[in-house]
Order: C-alpha cells, then sequence, then structure tokens
C-alpha cells in the first residue's frame, strides 16, 4: 500500500521536496559574509570603523554613484588586491554591490584572503539609497578631490 501511495502521489511528494528546497536557497547560497542591514552596516561603520568594499562595475557606480569613504574594487581584482583594502585582517569588512546579490561571493573571497570579519550588505546599493543616507555621483567625488596648484612660475609664463 505504501508503495503504490508514492507513485500515485509522487508528484505531490516532488512539489513538497521543491518547496522545501526553494526556502532554503537563500541560506545555501548567502556566501561567506554575514547578512547585515543598513542600520547594522551604518553601526559598524561608525563603532568599530568598519569598511565599505564597493565591487560593482562601473556601468553601474557611474550610473548609481558611489557611497562616501567606500573602497571600490572590482570582484575581478578581489583575490589578487584583498590586502589593500583595510590596515589589518581584522577591520570588518561590508561587501556591497547594486542589490546584495553578487556580494556573497565576493565576501568568500575576502574570508580567504584572510579577514575575520566580512559583511554582506543586504539589499546592496539599493537599500543603502532606500534608507536615504548618503551617495555620490561619480563625478562629485571627482571634484572633491583636492585639486594641486599650479607653481608660481608657471602661471607668469601663461599670462
Amino acid at each position: 500500500m505504501s508503495q503504490e501511495f508514492l507513485i500515485q502521489n509522487s508528484w505531490l511528494i516532488a512539489l513538497a521536496f521543491g518547496s522545501g528546497l526553494m526556502l532554503i536557497w537563500p541560506i545555501l547560497t548567502k556566501g561567506g559574509g554575514t547578512r547585515v542591514t543598513v542600520p547594522q552596516a551604518t553601526l559598524l561603520i561608525n563603532q568599530k570603523k568598519a569598511v565599505l568594499v564597493d565591487i560593482r562595475d562601473d556601468d553601474f557606480v557611474n550610473n548609481s554613484g558611489v557611497v562616501p569613504n567606500s573602497r571600490r574594487m572590482a570582484i575581478k581584482d578581489l583575490k589578487e588586491k584583498a590586502g589593500t583594502l583595510a590596515k589589518t585582517k581584522e577591520t570588518p569588512l561590508i561587501v556591497l554591490c547594486q542589490t546584495g546579490a553578487r556580494s556573497g561571493a565576493a565576501a568568500t573571497v575576502l574570508k580567504a584572503a584572510g579577514y575575520t570579519d566580512v559583511f554582506v550588505l543586504d539589499g546592496g546599493l539599493n537599500a543603502w539609497k532606500e534608507a536615504g543616507l548618503p551617495v555620490k555621483k561619480v563625478q562629485d567625488a571627482a571634484d572633491a578631490a583636492p585639486k594641486t596648484k599650479t607653481p608660481k612660475a608657471t602661471r607668469q609664463v601663461a599670462k
């Protein structure tokens, strides 16, 4: 009887298994970092001097802007340049992308590089913006860079 039940209701069993898998999928794919909300991230930045690591491509950055004082590094460069992100491996890092979907993979790379406290910003830059926190356009960030002074001798020749 039980074998007959399984055969007749195999679609129901497959549906239950698929539903269970869909429920645990976010846990399985979250990557190496602990997910933090925007308020938790701001606390980490203010209290523990966490570093925001922006792994988005240039196209996203040009269209959406950047979080002030974040460190930009392409995800493809993380393995080679991970050591340049913070002074010590104990410094907390918060990885962000546009939506929070790609940050898990980057967090895994950073943990493999030896960082002990790696977090993923849940919702990414979109959540940051929704919380009303500051975002600078890329040209604003370039304009804010200190301008070099022209030496006096050069200015006099230019007249």
